[in-house]
């Protein structure tokens, strides 16, 4: 059996396989998480809201009262904090301002009136009726009246009227008496009354409505203390009455003359409260930079008050729907970017794993963005002339258009132009409440980066886009400037704000400078200046090619200038294409003398072997040469030159041999065609287009345009007809254009030249005998 021998030279050791192997492992590793963009779209999230959230809404500082501050207090905003103490005693001072309401019953004067005529009328017609008081009778007398004035009198109390004969005399005596003290004013308690005498009370009559203020309250009589003293009083002069009788009136005058005076709580409190509700609330004005406590003081109530309301931890629960709307904000920016993706071709190469890339950007900027707007504020506390005072004009110093700069260089224009999109709305928020002149500021100068670099083929090329973004954010800045109105308009700080802008801009340039080469190494992204570095034809690889397998070196040439005309044709990466062509054949390094590009006349190992090891020779360069790059650490699209530069096209020649000599049925046609896969992208395609094209052009003998066009035209629809193109992207307009760019190059490659004077080339030994001919002369 045909052994395959592997040069010496490209046998890494056992520590370089391990090394190898390691390295593998770890890009699959960066390769899993990078694939999973939904993840680093909950880091964005996450994130994000807590970058963007107020100071103390996660991470709040701890102040009590008597608490030793360890540091100077300063109002970090303007802050308008209610005074709760001073708002509660006004509003306390309104309360007692409130007279006391005590309604009047007016209608119990004449109620009680009526009830004693009826009971003296009731009483004389009971008398008689039965002839005298004494007589005894069915119904007691007491009850009867009772029954008719529905007055509270027992049968001594009675008995004490009917021996008086219920005269019109004592009739008049008592109503009189009961309508004086009803028509003074009885009252409930009368020490609870004589609270309001300093201030006095509100008399309202319970059926008019009327109010009245009443400042004498002496003259109202308690019940029942007051009323019976005054009852005993009045009665005592009443001459001819025995003690018991006048005891007995007392006591039935005192239980039917209830007070007609009530103390209305219900409505005293509700006009208290109207009082207090009235009352505006007060609060206390802290300006942005006022010391609220100094190092060493001890905290007071209202200054652990402020600190809390200032720190968020008096208002936690107000913040949360800003936080929420935070995280809608990051969700909806992170969702726009991975579908904006997905679902548009951006650039070569933008997959999932490309997308995480990118949410990783955005995450990483996020940061840098709010520690860069920390920074500035920090700044604008330290110095004290009011100049630099500003933490705006630090901010427009803030490389924000190094993440568009970033993307775009790394997965395209449009890739870019959806980032920062999204970043624009986050930095703005993350500015402050109402900070529009952070979207404005990122979104320009973000935008100026996009479009200021067209191609990135020199490193200078970085340079004169940050220098374009400086300029820009110069401009933006003194937009901002003339919106804020005259007022505000100061020639220095304007001078300082064009100054930071345009430093803002050397720094997107560093910063681009420094990151991009990272990335490459971190993420799995080629940028153009990588590929030509790559194409040097003096690196280690392409000497080797020249070198150990020259014929293979010139055709990979070959390849790579009708490549790079192919992709320029259609405005494809021409970088891309003639880079991965020059490295497309490297697996034939190994075994050079078994392409025919690097074989003597004669001398053709193949003829000795059978067509399926031939055929697994010729194969096995792809797997070889994907084995090389990965040693030599070529990146991601030089790879995938090497996989699909073949696709799974058939090895004809090798093909046919095999059925020749073993018939049709006992060949397996996947055996003679290459692992693929197939080109994915139109730069693949274009090179497998050139591989096959020039390989072909070089058994043509007249190459003639009309030749020519007919080999471009089968070797195009070959590759149609067999599906090679088919996940390419590749258009009928698109090969169109690249085969005229091909027949371009071909045209140059295979030029003629008229016949040397006294040289024959075509015959040697004719053309030997013309030049001693020549030189005998």
């Amino acid at each position: 059996m045909f052994k395959f021998r592997q040069s010496t030279a490209s046998s890494p050791g056992t520590g370089g396989r391990r090394r190898g192997r390691r390295r593998l492992e770890v890009q699959r590793l960066r390769d899993r998480l990078l694939d999973a963009h939904w993840l680093w779209l909950v880091v964005l999230v996450v994130l994000g809201t807590w970058l963007m959230a107020p100071d103390g809404t996660f991470l709040r500082p701890y102040f009590e009262v008597g608490q030793i501050a360890a540091h100077d207090h300063v109002a970090s905003r303007d802050l308008l904090l209610l005074d709760e103490a001073t708002t509660e005693d006004k509003r306390r001072r309104a309360r007692e301002e409130v007279l006391t309401i005590y309604d009047l019953d007016a209608s119990r004067e004449a109620a009680q009136d009526e009830q004693f005529a009826r009971l003296f009328a009731a009483g004389r017609d009971a008398l008689r009726g039965r002839g005298s008081g004494d007589e005894e009778a069915d119904t007691p007398l007491w009850q009867v009246l009772q029954e008719n004035s529905r007055l509270r009198l027992d049968e001594a109390q009675a008995r004490m009227l009917a021996r008086r004969g219920f005269s019109a005399e004592l009739e008049d005596q008592v109503r009189a008496l009961v309508r004086s003290l009803l028509r003074a004013g009885v009252v409930t308690n009368k020490e609870l009354l004589l609270e309001h005498r300093m201030r006095g009370i509100v008399l309202r009559n319970v059926q008019s409505g009327e109010e009245q203020t009443q400042l004498d309250l002496y003259e109202y009589r308690g019940y029942p203390d007051d009323v019976r003293r005054y009852l005993e009083l009045e009665v005592g002069r009443w001459a001819a009455w025995r003690r018991e009788d006048r005891e007995q009136l007392v006591t039935l005058l005192l239980l039917n003359t209830p007070p007609n005076i009530s103390l209305n709580l219900g409505a005293t409190r509700a006009r208290q409260e109207q009082a207090a509700t009235a009352v505006e609330p007060v609060y206390n004005q802290f300006r942005r930079g006022q010391v609220v406590a100094r190092k060493g003081d001890q905290l007071g109530t209202a200054q652990v008050r402020i600190l809390r309301e200032l720190s968020g931890a008096e208002s936690s629960w107000r913040q949360m729907l800003p936080v929420l709307g935070s995280s809608l904000l990051l969700l909806l920016a992170g969702v726009a970017v991975v579908q904006g993706v997905r679902r548009t071709k951006l650039a070569v190469g933008v997959d999932a794993r490309a997308l995480g890339g990118m949410l990783v950007l955005l995450v990483l900027s996020l940061g840098a963005a709010r520690l860069g707007i920390l920074m500035a504020e920090a700044l604008a506390e330290t110095f004290d002339r009011p100049v630099l005072q500003s933490a705006r004009s630090y901010s427009y110093a803030i490389p924000f258009g190094s993440l568009a700069l970033v993307v775009s260089l790394l997965y395209g224009r449009g890739a870019a132009l959806l980032v920062t999109m999204g970043f624009s709305l986050v930095v703005g928020r993350m500015a402050g409440e109402g900070a529009w002149w952070g979207t404005f500021y990122v979104l320009a100068t973000s935008l100026t980066a996009i479009y200021a670099l067209d191609r990135f083929k020199q490193r200078a090329a970085i340079t004169r886009a940050g220098a374009v973004v400086g300029l820009v954010g110069m401009a933006a800045s003194l937009t901002l400037a003339l919106l804020a109105g005259f007022e505000s308009l100061s020639p220095s700080v304007l001078a300082f704000d064009l100054a930071c802008a345009l430093l803002g801009g050397v720094l997107v340039a560093a910063a681009t400078s420094f990151l991009v080469p990272m990335l490459e190494a971190v993420l799995p992204v080629t940028t153009d200046m990588t590929l030509l570095e790559l194409s040097d034809t003096n690196l280690p690889l392409l000497r080797r090619l020249a070198f150990e397998a020259p014929g293979t070196f010139q055709h990979s040439l070959m390849v790579a200038s009708l490549a790079k005309a192919g992709c320029e044709a259609i405005e494809a990466n021409a970088v891309l294409a003639y880079t991965g062509a020059l490295y497309h054949d490297i697996g034939k390094i190994l075994r050079p003398q078994y392409f025919i590009e690097n074989q003597r006349e004669g001398q053709n190992p193949h003829d000795k072997l059978a067509p399926s090891i031939s055929a697994l020779i010729l194969v096995n360069h792809v797997k070889e040469g994907v084995e090389m790059a990965h040693e030599y650490r070529l990146p991601p699209p030089i790879v995938d030159a090497i996989e699909q530069h073949h696709g799974t096209r058939p090895l004809s020649f090798f093909l046919n041999r095999a059925i020749e000599q073993h018939g049709a049925d006992g060949v397996d046609e996947h055996q003679y065609r290459y692992p693929g896969p197939k080109p994915c992208n139109k730069v693949m395609g274009v090179l497998m287009l050139a591989d096959a094209v020039e390989a072909a052009s070089r058994t043509l003998r007249d190459p003639s345009d009309v030749v020519l066009e007919g080999l471009l035209r089968r070797l195009f629809d070959d590759c149609l007809h067999d599906g090679q193109l088919d996940g390419s992207e590749l258009t009928l307009g698109d090969l169109a254009a690249v085969s005229a760019a091909f027949l371009r190059v071909l045209r140059t490659i295979h030029h003629r030249r008229i016949d040397y004077p006294g040289y024959v080339f075509q015959d040697p030994a004719a053309g030997e005998r013309r030049l001693r001919a020549v030189e005998s002369r």
